[in-house]
């Protein structure tokens, strides 16, 4: 599965970069992301996710394992992972470059996700729809950080 979009921030690119180089500063508006761990270039967590918006009455969440690299440049972040979760494997790929725009910053993300058995078990719209609101809910949370100057 896709996702990308692009998100005005108001503050300057020298704070976006230094904002999102540090890890420790994006890990709070990671839903569910919990015993999260850095050793160096490899970053583990555990995380439980709410998926009660799929209305499957015998889950209302699950849990699972990741591990990723996250690499920061000058004009961009990259993130390359991979756990299980639900018992299904799951790979997924972040990308959020970002631009200035005089005193405001543009970041235009794309990501891509294999979730496995999971949206088999669960059917791809619901899979879709839990992903995008996990999404919107992490991008809200590190927009609404660094549009405080």
């Amino acid at each position: 599965m896709e996702f990308s979009g692009k998100i005005t921030i108001k503050n300057n690119k020298e704070n976006v970069t230094a904002f999102l180089s540090d890890i420790n500063n994006i890990t709070p508006c990671l839903p569910g992301v919990y015993d999260f761990q850095n050793n160096g270039g490899e970053i583990q967590c555990k995380l439980k996710l709410d998926i009660s918006a799929a209305k499957i009455s015998a889950m209302s969440s699950v849990t699972g394992k990741m591990s990723f690299l996250y690499k920061a440049g000058l004009d961009s972040i990259d993130i390359d992972g991979s756990g299980r979760i639900a018992g299904s494997k799951v790979k997924f790929s972040i990308s959020i470059s970002y631009e200035s725009k005089g005193e405001e910053t543009l970041l235009d993300w794309k990501s891509s996700f294999d979730f496995g058995l999971i949206v088999k078990m669960m059917g791809k719209d619901r899979v879709n729809e839990i992903s995008r609101e996990n999404i919107d809910r992490t991008m809200g949370c590190i927009t609404s950080k660094l549009n405080i100057k």
